[in-house]
């Protein structure tokens, strides 16, 4: 029975690898062929395809950015933004897995310290990248207000707070996150070392 939900998770591992690179070709490819187009044959039926679907990418970030040629450089920020994504979906994704990996191995060979140590390492995973997710989205102007920020905010900030007390900003800088992240990578380290092993 472990050795099924094992291939199961190893095979969802797979999948998510292929779908995330999928993703990530099939929007760099099409960003390409938008940038070639425009400078080949800007008002051909080929082109104006391709723009009617890209659009719907392109144009928030171009809106937002306050670059003053922001239709030129947006492409190239929704190939950086989908580089990202992809970057830190499949991160979760794989803590995620690892961690159901080693749950289900916990929970077959009856050890509740180790059950209790990968669910604890997988939370704090995921807490740990859902910090630098939010600090690289902060770093976007045309997604400062989004849902996805607000969401990001709502979960890491019970855990950031008394960190920004503690270690007040320097100027704009706040110097509270890169504190937490070098804690919870310890905190990562003695989970894995002392209730997991």
């Amino acid at each position: 029975m472990v050795e099924v939900f094992r291939g199961v998770i190893l095979y969802a591992q797979e999948a998510v690898d292929f779908l995330v690179t999928a993703s990530v070709v099939v929007v760099v490819g099409v960003m390409v062929l938008r940038w070639v187009l425009l400078r080949v044959a800007p008002f051909g039926w080929l082109t104006y395809q391709v723009r009617r679907v890209t659009d719907p990418l392109v144009w928030p970030i171009a809106q937002a950015s306050p670059m003053p040629n922001s239709m030129a450089i947006a492409p190239l920020l929704v190939v950086l933004v989908t580089l990202l994504g992809a970057y830190f979906f499949k991160q979760v994704v794989e803590e995620l897995l690892y961690s159901l990996l080693g749950l289900v191995d916990g929970v077959a060979s009856g050890a509740p310290v180790q059950i209790l140590g990968w669910l604890l390492y997988g939370a704090v995973s995921v807490l740990l990248l859902l910090i630098v997710l939010r600090i690289v989205v902060s770093w976007l102007p045309f997604a400062r207000d989004s849902r996805l920020m607000w969401s990001l905010y709502s979960l890491t900030e019970p855990v950031m707070a008394p960190f920004r007390q503690l270690i007040p900003p320097l100027g704009m800088f706040d110097l509270s996150p890169i504190i937490l992240i070098f804690l919870m990578s310890f905190v990562k380290s003695a989970i894995r070392n002392l209730l997991i092993q």
